[in-house]
């Protein structure tokens, strides 16, 4: 009964850091779109005030 718990535990554990590392990968990927979308926000910024500058 013991040896079956702590297997039950290990996996527990290690199904804890799978998850842990999968969030990680998440938070990495939307903060990578995130800031390609403010990127693209400030070049399309950018961009227009270049085009109003260059129309006076």
């Amino acid at each position: 009964m013991a040896s079956e718990n702590a297997s039950r535990l290990t996996a527990m554990q290690k199904a804890e850091e799978n998850i842990e590392e999968r969030l990680d990968n998440l938070n990495s990927q939307f903060n990578r779109q995130r800031q390609n979308a403010i990127t693209e926000e400030l070049l399309d910024i950018i961009a227009g005030f270049e085009a109003l500058v260059r129309s006076f």
